[in-house]
């Protein structure tokens, strides 16, 4: 593809640099995009700062360096809670439902700041469990007594509510069973391609990832290292991992 038929990204993350203390920056110049329809995949080695982007891009870091634009707008900085409103949702990589509160009531809570009705609340609530039938056998269930891979789709049901634009994930199948993780990552592929959402996915799971990425970033000690079309890469997961060892001396 030209540059000039390239698609304007929803999501242009231009060099950042962030860290969690004063002079001790943990991205030092990472630049990533997302587009609508698109799945972009960061990857790299644990500890490169992965995390880090996603906060930084959804507010809960302020970069010393860099912009963060959505649709053409410069929100560096804004608040988390004015990014749900932008039309951009962040799953974290540890959990963070109400592990008291019911399936369900977690679900409405996903429906606080939405200016819509009763009625159309209820039928968001039902196209996730359409979505997720397990959600629907344990709506009465404390959140948290699932498993982790139901919990992990609690949380993508949850943000789906709100009708996101942009979806920033973090290790979406992080302690979660092989038959459970096929179903995420499944899920994950329908808002990019079938609903046309933009994903921004950080992930440790290569073989998966790169089976569902658009586009693939590498970073590795805090830069980018490399970035491309999945079909830049290759698929081949072995000879990429071998590059990032090399690449950071074995580390």
């Amino acid at each position: 593809m030209t540059a000039a038929s390239e698609p304007r990204p929803v999501l242009d993350a231009r060099s950042l640099v962030a860290g969690y203390q004063r002079d001790v920056n943990i991205l030092t110049g990472v630049s990533v995009r997302a587009w609508a329809g698109r799945i972009a995949c960061v990857l790299g080695p644990n500890g490169t700062g992965k995390s880090t982007l996603l906060k930084t891009i959804f507010g809960f870091l302020r970069p010393v360096e860099g912009r963060v634009v959505y649709r053409g707008a410069d929100i560096t900085g804004l608040a988390p809670h004015r990014m749900l409103a932008q039309g951009i949702t962040y799953l974290p990589q540890h959990p963070s439902l109400f592990a008291y509160l019911s399936v369900e009531v977690n679900l409405r809570l996903g429906l606080w700041h939405a200016p819509s009705g009763a009625q159309d609340s209820a039928a968001r609530i039902e196209r996730a469990y359409e979505r997720f039938p397990v959600l629907r056998d344990k709506r009465r269930q404390p959140a948290g007594q699932l498993s982790g891979g139901q919990q992990r789709q609690l949380e993508i049901a949850r943000a789906h509510l709100t009708d996101p634009e942009l979806y920033l994930i973090d290790e979406p199948t992080a302690g979660v069973d092989p038959i459970t993780s096929a179903d995420v990552y499944r899920v994950i592929e329908q808002l990019a391609h079938d609903e046309g959402r933009a994903v921004l996915l950080v992930d440790q799971d290569i073989r998966r990832a790169l089976a569902v990425a658009d586009h693939v970033y590498v970073i590795r000690n805090g830069a980018l290292f490399a970035e491309g079309p999945r079909e830049d890469f290759g698929g081949d997961t072995a000879a990429l991992v071998s590059h990032w060892l090399s690449a950071s001396g074995g580390s």
